[in-house]
């Protein structure tokens, strides 16, 4: 088959076909994070893509029904990341002009990227910033039928004080267009939230989150210098990546040592994590006051993972079969987190990594709400699998296996205002599952070995998603 009609036969089988109104799948064993129960043997039936009915053994009256033999695959909810950047493409640095940084929309990588996503069970994504108008063009296309990919719920641009312009990817506010504008626009050009970074201020955060209330939306915070306690204080919705690096958070006798020796940029992921005492109030306070104010977090361990082993090309290497090969080549030549670490500097952070996971394991055990992000887009984050890994870096921080599929599912179904309608396989939900061929409870990495996608009732299979279109 030459390549063309190749690329238009796995077109017309990945599309979802208008003449099959009802599916029904028997012999799974449903795995419902949400009751923490196993269901071998049931079926479940889908029609316009809901699910309309689902129990034990096989219904009655089914004849107008396609049949699907799962038996001895395990159906769970279509995964959620809620920390992944669809649309962004390769960084590259612009010195004709101005020099700033710009990360060109590609319409071939997101295309790859949704697949991927796909292909690995992600049915929904919460895009957390990038160009609106590359985010709105992705989902009109999703929801006509001219792209497959994961529903996507969009932030607008980063809201930063960048000392380097970063075009399509941060707003800078001035004296006549202030944090309040850039967020009020945002909210009329469509973004569901509003998200701050490094280098703002506690001013600027209040001003930000004020902002964002009065216009609707929910805030999201990647933090440098204003506390996570603070932040939450300020009633921020939701914080990302378990790199807290406030030097207010650090006890006061060794505070001031490390601001004085601090380096800029990416050193921070181990240096903080050595001066910082989990034990210490300052922690403590942190931790409770996530608790209490609800304060969401994904810790996108996945993402800094690969900057703490940036020194073994066999983990660097181990999943960049499945990602682009135009961001493979960005990572390797500009766009990576360990830029300028030593043979030392690896040690060290190898050194705090068990850190890490601890403060991601007491943060559950607090009953701080936490979700299944992987900063996707990001060096050497492999777009879909990348979720499992996540889930398995958390069963390894010590938290149980049923509460991260709860917050790979329904918790972050709830999270972001979708409990209604998805994260769970119950009557009346759209119907969003990934078939798989292990049980996950004994290990989520297991999640990753994907027979079939639901998406919206569309089955989808995983080899064809991840062919060379």
């Amino acid at each position: 088959m030459n390549r063309c009609l190749r690329n238009a036969y796995l077109l017309l089988t990945l599309l979802p076909s208008p003449a099959l109104a009802r599916d029904l799948y028997v012999g799974v064993t449903v795995v419902d994070p949400a009751t923490e129960t196993v269901h071998p043997d049931s079926y479940i039936l889908v029609e316009d893509g809901r699910i309309i009915d689902l129990g034990r053994g096989k219904p009655a009256n089914i004849a107008d029904a396609t049949l699907h033999d799962f038996k001895g695959l395990y159906a769970l909810p279509g995964l959620i990341d809620t920390h992944a950047h669809v649309t962004l493409g390769p960084v590259r640095v612009v010195t004709d002009g101005p020099p700033h940084l710009e990360a060109p929309v590609r319409t071939d990588i997101i295309a790859h990227n949704a697949r991927m996503l796909l292909s690995f069970g992600v049915t929904t994504v919460r895009d957390p910033g990038g160009s609106l108008e590359a985010t709105r063009n992705y989902s009109a296309q999703v929801a006509s039928g001219a792209l497959l990919g994961p529903e996507a719920l969009h932030a607008g641009e980063l809201i930063d004080r960048s000392p380097v312009p970063f075009v399509g990817l941060i707003a800078v506010p001035t004296a006549e267009f202030s944090i309040a504008d850039i967020v009020r626009q945002q909210a009329l050009d469509g973004a569901r939230y509003a998200k701050f970074y490094t280098n703002l201020t506690v001013a600027d955060l209040s001003e930000g989150i004020s902002a964002a209330r009065k216009n609707g939306l929910k805030t999201i915070a990647h933090l440098g210098d204003v506390s996570w306690t603070r932040a939450a204080e300020l009633r921020i919705d939701s914080l990302v990546h378990m790199m807290p690096v406030s030097p207010d958070l650090l006890p006061e006798t060794t505070r001031a040592s490390y601001v004085a020796n601090r380096r800029p940029g990416s050193f921070a992921f181990f240096e903080w994590y050595e001066a910082a005492d989990l034990d210490a109030p300052e922690i403590h306070t942190m931790i409770a006051t996530l608790a209490r104010r609800h304060v969401e977090v994904d810790a996108t361990l996945i993402a800094f993972e690969p900057a703490f082993w940036g020194d073994h090309p066999e983990r660097l290497n181990r999943d960049l079969a499945l990602v682009h090969p135009d961001m493979i080549a960005n990572w390797r030549n500009l766009f990576r987190f360990d830029l300028g670490w030593k043979v030392a500097d690896y040690q060290r952070a190898r050194a705090v990594w068990p850190k890490v996971l601890e403060l991601t394991r007491r943060m559950y055990e607090a009953g701080v709400p936490m979700t299944i992000g992987t900063d996707m887009a990001n060096p050497y984050v492999a777009p879909g699998l990348s979720v499992s890994q996540e889930m398995a870096l958390h069963q390894q921080a010590g938290i149980p296996a049923w509460a991260v599929l709860r917050m790979a599912t329904s918790d972050a179904a709830r999270l972001l205002g979708l409990g209604d309608r998805i994260g769970k396989l119950r009557k009346g939900y759209e119907a969003d599952i990934v078939f798989i061929a292990a049980d996950p409870r004994r290990d989520l990495a297991s999640v990753a070995d994907v027979r079939a996608v639901l998406n919206n009732g569309a089955l989808l299979s995983p080899e064809q998603l991840r062919a060379d279109y």
